[in-house]
Parts: C-alpha cells; sequence; structure tokens
C-alpha cells in the first residue's frame, strides 16, 4: 500500500477522488508544520498547496515518488532537488485559468470605471459628483500582456471581445496562436511601454523575472496606465508600484499577488487609497470552480505519479527528469 501525505485541507472533490482508492492511504498534516515533517518520511507521494516544500525537509522523504502541486506555480517547493533524484513536480495545469483571467478583468473594470469610489459617493450623499469624476471605456484601449502561457492566452481573446488592442510579449513566444489569436507580438516590450493603456503580467517567479517591472518600467508608462499583478508578488517592484501610484504618475493598480505573503501592515500598497488600487489576499484562483479542479486535478496527478501514469504536460520540471 502506497502513502500519500496532503498537505493541507481542499476541496471535497479531492478528497471524494482519493475515497475510490482503496490501496492508498492517505495523511493529512492540516497544515500544520510539525504534523509534515512527521509525516514526510513515510510519503510516496505529497499533494502541496502553499505549505514550504525545502530541500531538507524533501531529503527525508527516501521514498517519494512523486510531488502535485495544487496549482500550476512551484516557488514553494525545491523543484531543483525533486529534479536531481529524479522526481515529477505534477501541476494542475488549466485548473485556475479561467478564474485568474476573470479576477484579471474584473480589476481592469473596477478600476476603470471607479467602480470603488463611486460607490462612496453614493453612500456618502454626494450623487451630484457624478458629473465631475469621469470614467472611461476599456473599448479601443492597449493592453500589455507579458507572458503568453495558459492565463495569457485566455486573457487575450476576452480582451479583444471587449474592443481592446492586444499585444503580447514572451520569451519563447507561441507565434502559431498568437496569429490565430490575431494578436499583436513584440520581442522587446519596455520599447511599448509609452504607448500601453493597461500592463498585466503573467509569467512564473524566478531570478529572471524577480523585479521584472522595476521603477524604470514604471516610469517608463504613461500617467494614465493601469498595472495588473495577478501572477506572483515580486515580479513587479511593490515599492516602485506604490510609489508611482502614490504620486499620480500612475492612475491605478490592481494586486493580488505579494512579494511576501501575508503582506505586512505597513505595505506600502496597502496604503493607498481604494480609488486607485484594489488588493486582493492571492486568491484570483478563489473560485469555487477553480478549487474543485485544483483538488482533484491536483490528486489526480499523484495518483497517477504512483501508478506510472503521469504525462508529460503536466509535470512543471519534465524537461530536467531523465
Amino acid at each position: 500500500m502506497k502513502t500519500l501525505l496532503v498537505s493541507e485541507p481542499m476541496h471535497p472533490d479531492g478528497d471524494a477522488l482519493l475515497a475510490t482508492r482503496d490501496d492508498i492511504r492517505v495523511l493529512r498534516a492540516g497544515q500544520n508544520d510539525d504534523l509534515l515533517k512527521e509525516y514526510m518520511p513515510e510519503a510516496d507521494a505529497v499533494v502541496i498547496r502553499v505549505m514550504m516544500l525545502p530541500a531538507e525537509l524533501l531529503a527525508t522523504a527516501v521514498n517519494l515518488k512523486v510531488v502535485s502541486r495544487h496549482g500550476v506555480g512551484c516557488d514553494n517547493i525545491d523543484v531543483a532537488h525533486l529534479s536531481a533524484r529524479n522526481i515529477p513536480c505534477a501541476i494542475a495545469v488549466d485548473s485556475n485559468t479561467t478564474s485568474v483571467v476573470e479576477h484579471v478583468v474584473m480589476m481592469m473594470m473596477s478600476l476603470n470605471k471607479r467602480a470603488r469610489q463611486y460607490d462612496h459617493l453614493t453612500r456618502d450623499g454626494q450623487f451630484g459628483q457624478r458629473s465631475k469624476l469621469f470614467t472611461s471605456e476599456l473599448h479601443g484601449k492597449h493592453i500589455l500582456i507579458i507572458g503568453f502561457g495558459r492565463i495569457g492566452k485566455r486573457l487575450a481573446p476576452v480582451c479583444q471581445a471587449l474592443g481592446m488592442r492586444v499585444t503580447v510579449s514572451d520569451i519563447a513566444l507561441d507565434q502559431e496562436v498568437a496569429k490565430e489569436q490575431g494578436v499583436e507580438t513584440v520581442d522587446d516590450w519596455r520599447s511599448i511601454l509609452s504607448t500601453v493603456d493597461y500592463l498585466s503580467v503573467h509569467v512564473p517567479l524566478n531570478d529572471t523575472t524577480r523585479d521584472l517591472v522595476g521603477k524604470d518600467e514604471i516610469a517608463a508608462l504613461p500617467q494614465h496606465a493601469i498595472v495588473i499583478n495577478c501572477a506572483r508578488g515580486g515580479i513587479v517592484n511593490e515599492e516602485a508600484l506604490a510609489a508611482a501610484v502614490r504620486d499620480g504618475k500612475l492612475a491605478a493598480t490592481g494586486v493580488d499577488v505579494f512579494a511576501t505573503e501575508p503582506p505586512a501592515l505597513d505595505n506600502p500598497l496597502l496604503a493607498l487609497s481604494d480609488h486607485v488600487s484594489i488588493v486582493t489576499p492571492h486568491n484570483a484562483a478563489g473560485t469555487i470552480e477553480s478549487q474543485s479542479r485544483m483538488a482533484t486535478y491536483s490528486v489526480q496527478n499523484a495518483l497517477d505519479g504512483l501508478d506510472g501514469k503521469l504525462t508529460s504536460e503536466r509535470i512543471f520540471n519534465a524537461a530536467d527528469l531523465v
């Protein structure tokens, strides 16, 4: 009998899938660091959400055959350690794409239409202010999507459907899909920042993308531009972004992710007025549907890993395995 360790509670649909296997022993750490450490040496497979899996902890799992991420980002896992041991790190491919795309659009629309500000004015008896605070249409606006992976490819046609001009950029740009969608492409995205109304990032966090959008990039954007980050904290420099919005050099920002989570209460992004910012607690993938998919996909990946059925498109470190 194989042992599968579940680090944290998940949607019941994932538990239901586990219940179909009487040949699998399930251990649950319940988001408890001590239990995670205690159970790790017994694990043949691990389903992990946001808890950390450093090399020193993974090294204790001498029988480990697969780690399955409840999501698509792996920055909480020492993937290099897994690769060195030829252990696949599976991801729940396409489980949260729709949810994140909708979250990005929600942020763009809310900021563009001054939703929070108009709500406050109406509740505060300042109905007449509606003629003094103008909003803007998304139609005709230019959005730059940095990262043309699963989410970028889904976001682009949604923005097109709203009548937006879409430009995409990626270090390994899928030209075929870009051509099919009819989007503009650019290799040097920094060269067009002055033309951008919206900037949305959708790349993983690693050494090459940390502070990818920094002080210089933010300064190159027009004053009316809005920056959205629903990817990973640290990709957009938080201090530079907050300063630009605070000083009126950038119109607004929507942020779902932070360099340190949860963010410190003195994080400058949290000090921005809700008229010019929307901050959410890393829950762009927090829909019921997305949570169900992430739970079932991650459990299935773990089971497939144990059964020798895990396919390469679901393995984050596939290129590094023998």
